[in-house]
């Protein structure tokens, strides 16, 4: 029998995926309710007022009438240029709620998004504990949800909604946007949010999307033997810690046991509910959330996407089958980046890959990097790597990192064991191909190694990189 277990984010994320599953429709929202201006019943903080070179307005709208007697009320800070409309916007949640609420100082780079005619809309998207009024708000949707596993009641589909709703708000202030393109970006819950908003809004234009989850792999989909992998895995790393044999602060450890796939978390959640529910349920949510199980649809709209998912994340656990199966989803890997944690030494300090994909999706100019081709090539104790770009600019430097045995997805070891400080390389130009070369020493006695290389290039004043395929290559005993 197959058992159902769910990511972790469905634990450290308060069950956070889903959406509104109209019932005439089958979809996640509901496009009449995302657009209906009546039911914003909008409260005007601060009307529009000058605010140096901007104008700007600051509101509190309904959301949603999440369930009966429960409305869901955000604030949004709209900004435009001080003279004319703003022709789309840069929409984000990851603003903290008291910085929301006083007049915005504009980035430099949101300064120049200004200056250009495009505008800023900001919002709301954090745990409830995080937002006044909301403290316990999670255990009561909590209840909703296990009632009928109604996708509804979940912090994906409010986070969603929000972004949204935030955007039919800004639309509805005719004097001051016209309709124009529409960009999501942040990180965490403000990566995953506007992702979900790109499938389901086409309004939305872009999405940058940093430590988001972009596949509904095996390991998302509770496939047995990848399963088993990492419940022995699990077992085996915490009963070295327990031994001594392996150093871990309490607190992180409380953190993976939080997030990791079979985390008890996951496992209370299909509490009195059969196999073929939970499946039906985990079927219809992540084919409906992952870009990348929606991405002809996504290409055919014209959109832009950039994700950034770090190597040792617990939301993009699967980043070696998502490179495997969707090469085609643009993407950029943080060395050792993730939640809880810090980068390689090695990682690049002047990445600008968000104003950089931003820049370039609302003014075009130079264009990106494409996504590149790899290839290896096992020679005795070396593997030797070259990584092409066969289409579009490109780049001007290579780094690569690398790491032997790595544990399987989803488990424990896989998000604490980081690159090693010393595994990672400068790669050379062949001046004749124009490819990327590397060799790495073999490790002796290691059975596997996993290798990726990141490529600098400079666009419209922007640093921006882009990496190569997550590569896992099996080694001869």
């Amino acid at each position: 029998m197959k058992t159902i277990r769910f990511l972790p984010l469905f634990a450290a994320l308060t069950l956070s995926l889903v959406t509104t599953l109209n019932a005439a429709e089958n979809s996640l929202f509901s496009t009449e309710e995302i657009l209906d201006e009546s039911t914003l019943d909008i409260k005007i903080l601060e009307d529009w007022h000058p605010v140096g070179s901007t104008r700007q307005k600051l509101i509190e709208i309904n959301v949603a009438d999440w369930w009966p007697e429960q409305d869901y009320r955000i604030p949004v800070r709209m900004i435009v240029p001080l003279e004319g409309k703003a022709k789309g916007f840069s929409i984000t949640g990851a603003n903290p709620y008291k910085t929301l609420m006083k007049d915005s100082r504009p980035s430099d780079f949101q300064a120049k998004l200004l200056a250009g005619g495009v505008g800023i809309v900001k919002t709301h998207v954090k745990a409830f504990r995080q937002i006044p009024g909301k403290k316990g708000l999670d255990q009561k949707m909590m209840r909703r949800f296990m009632k009928d596993l109604n996708p509804r009641y979940t912090t994906l589909w409010i986070w969603s909604m929000t972004l949204m709703r935030a955007t039919t708000a800004a639309y509805a202030e005719t004097d001051y946007f016209e309709i124009g393109k529409v960009a999501g970006s942040g990180s965490s819950k403000n990566g995953i949010s506007p992702a979900v908003a790109l499938i389901n809004d086409e309004r939305f234009t872009a999405t940058c999307s940093d430590v988001a989850f972009a596949y509904y792999s095996p390991t998302r989909k509770s496939d047995k033997e990848v399963m088993a992998k990492v419940d022995a895995t699990n077992k085996a790393f915490f009963e070295a810690v327990k031994a001594g044999d392996i150093d871990l602060d309490q607190e992180r450890g409380k953190i993976y046991q939080r997030v990791m796939v079979g985390s008890k978390s996951s496992k209370d959640m299909r509490a009195g509910r059969s196999v073929d529910e939970m499946q039906t349920f985990a079927d219809r949510l992540w084919s409906s959330v992952c870009v990348a199980e929606n991405w002809d649809r996504l290409m055919e709209r014209g959109v832009d996407i950039l994700f950034q998912p770090g190597t040792h994340d617990y939301v993009a656990y699967d980043i070696l089958w998502g490179a495997q199966n969707h090469p085609q989803v643009p993407v950029y890997y943080e060395p050792s980046g993730g939640h809880y944690h810090t980068p390689h030494v090695a990682t690049a300090k002047d990445e600008q890959n968000r104003d950089a994909f931003l820049w370039k999706h609302f003014f075009g100019g130079e264009p990106l990097l494409s996504s590149p081709s790899s290839s290896h090539k096992v020679d005795k104790d070396k593997l030797r790597v070259h990584v092409s770009f066969n289409e579009g600019p490109q780049p001007t430097s290579g780094r690569i990192w690398w790491m032997y045995d790595r544990a399987p997805a989803g488990s424990a070891s896989f998000l604490h064991i980081p690159i090693p400080e010393d595994q990672w390389a400068d790669m050379k130009r062949d001046p004749k191909t124009g490819s990327w070369t590397a060799t790495i020493p073999l490790k002796e006695g290691a059975s596997r190694i996993d290798f990726f290389s990141n490529h600098g290039h400079m666009a419209n004043g922007y640093q921006q990189y882009h990496s190569s395929p997550y590569t896992r290559v099996e080694l001869s005993p």
